[in-house]
């Protein structure tokens, strides 16, 4: 029996809350005395009972407004899915045995981590299944997930809830439009016209889908993960294919155009929870549109994925829009190795978004580089720049050059009589690296001699008051830069830095 059929006569049996009705074609298909087929359930339900998915009753109605139990979601879902309902671990649900006829149905959805019971153990096989269960079930049946920062419009979910994480895929992919426009009812019970919208949905959402799929076999491993940096479509804000993941398999879907690179690992866990990755493979893959639908290519590649650095104008006090890059030996670098361009934060919060201009260089070849930034009022700062390879991606490391900070009176809280400096990881050298100014106006912290080096400074006041600069200088391709962070002595004596 194939899987087709096996769904049919799975969702057949759960749909019907009593014993199966063979129903003629025709009262099958737009004869419901009870369904108004103006209405889009109406057209749901007309479509599956012309396929032969779903029956009514004997009486010639469909009873729209009956609940479904879980028991009977669960079968209808596992039909849906083509899950081996014989072949499964028993879930151990105190409320579900196997000899009910939800048994495997329920046991293989577990088994695949779709649904869980509750606190006392039970399944709830025949409690009513609520709109906020079945969300749950779907979305991860699926393997739904929403755009970053999706915006509900139901005030009875609350934002990055698990809720959220269960509504927003399908709202986002039309599956469901809420009980109104501004509530979704997550605690109502779904009925069986709404399970008819809700299957009616999916089928048309799947249709639409384009996705590739990776099986841990072919890595030779127990195993499959992804990763992937590179993800953005051209417009700069939007992901053009996602990654998603199951125990066995990595699915890669296709969501709107754009090129990038993802990493499949295979590994083993042994019965000690040992990790051992078996085999790495870097694809190059390109969306692409055709006759108004998606394509996706996926092809194994030796490429390296280019590596990138945030220039924020928060950490440089100015605007940094123009860039002129040299290899560290001073020659000019051209626009085929690099890119600059402005960078938007997605999906974070507008107040954790760093202010003023943020900017990413991407660079496509390993190698030491100095960069210029400059806005265009005369300001500029140069940044070294160390890119490395792992044969798949490039990682770069980067020091903003600065050889020196001041630090207010203000910010001091008082006046400084003297200090005391440790160089810690500079005590290897055998001279000094740091050393510190004194002035009407605060404290002046700068490097005076070469190499790395982690330091700390006692500010002590006339009265006895203490204070700490924390901080390290280091080079990159030649840039020296120095960052440093301030505590106090309670601080000191109760937090971290003790």
């Amino acid at each position: 029996m194939n899987k087709h059929t096996l769904f049919q006569g799975a969702l057949v049996a759960a749909l019907a809350t009593s014993a199966i009705v063979v129903v003629p074609t025709a009262q099958a298909t737009d004869k419901f005395s009870d369904i108004d087929y103006t209405k889009e359930y109406g057209v749901a339900v007309k479509d599956l009972a012309e396929r032969g998915i779903i029956k009514g009753y004997a009486d010639g109605t469909f009873k729209p407004f009956a609940d479904v139990t879980r028991g009977q979601a669960s079968k209808i879902l596992a039909g849906l899915l083509g899950l081996d309902t014989k072949n499964v671990m028993d879930p151990k649900f105190t409320d579900v045995k196997p000899s009910d006829e939800y048994y495997g149905a329920i046991a293989a959805l577990e088994n695949e981590g779709i649904i869980s019971g509750f606190a006392d153990g039970s399944f709830g096989i025949n409690q009513a299944i609520t709109r906020e269960q079945l969300a749950r079930m779907l979305t991860t049946a699926y393997h739904l997930e929403s755009t970053a920062g999706q915006i509900l419009p139901f005030k009875d979910i609350e934002k990055y809830s698990d809720a959220y994480y269960a509504v927003a895929p399908l709202f986002e992919n039309n599956i469901t439009k809420g009980n109104t426009p501004t509530t979704f009812g997550l605690k109502e019970t779904v009925n069986r016209a709404q399970l008819a919208l809700f299957i009616h949905r999916i089928e048309a959402m799947q249709a639409k889908r384009v996705i590739q799929t990776f099986t841990a076999r072919e890595l030779n491993s127990t195993n499959i993960d992804a990763y992937s940096t590179d993800n953005l479509a051209t417009d700069g804000e939007h992901e053009f294919f996602r990654i998603l993941r199951t125990n066995n398999d990595v699915k890669v879907e296709a969501l709107r155009e754009g090129s990038g690179y993802f990493m499949l690992i295979g590994y083993n866990i042994d019965s000690a929870e040992n990790y051992e990755i078996v085999d790495m493979q870097k694809y190059k893959i390109a969306v692409t549109k055709v006759d108004g639908k998606l394509q996706i290519n996926c092809q194994p590649t030796d490429e390296v994925t280019p590596g990138s650095a945030l220039i924020l104008e928060q950490d440089l006090g100015f605007d940094p829009k123009n860039i002129q890059l040299t290899t560290a030996a001073g020659h000019a670098v051209s626009d085929k190795v690099f890119s600059y361009k402005p960078y938007k934060f997605d999906g974070l919060e507008e107040e954790t978004i760093p202010k003023g201009g943020n900017y990413v260089l991407s660079l496509s070849q390993a190698g030491d580089y100095i960069a210029t930034l400059s806005d265009n009022k005369g300001q500029s700062v140069r940044v070294g720049i160390h890119a490395e390879s792992d044969g798949y991606e490039l990682y770069t490391s980067l020091a903003v050059e600065k050889n020196s900070v001041f630090i207010p009176k203000s910010e001091i809280g008082f006046k400084v009589k003297d200090f005391k400096i440790e160089q810690y990881t500079g005590a290897m050298h055998d001279h000094k690296i740091v050393d510190v100014e004194l002035s009407a106006d605060g404290v002046t912290v700068k490097r005076i001699g070469k190499g790395d080096s982690i330091f700390s400074v006692r500010l002590n006041g006339e009265n006895g008051e203490k204070l700490y600069v924390h901080g390290m200088v280091y080079e990159v391709c030649g840039i020296s830069t120095m960052n440093y962070e301030i505590a106090t002595q309670e601080q000191m004596e109760h937090s971290k830095f003790n």
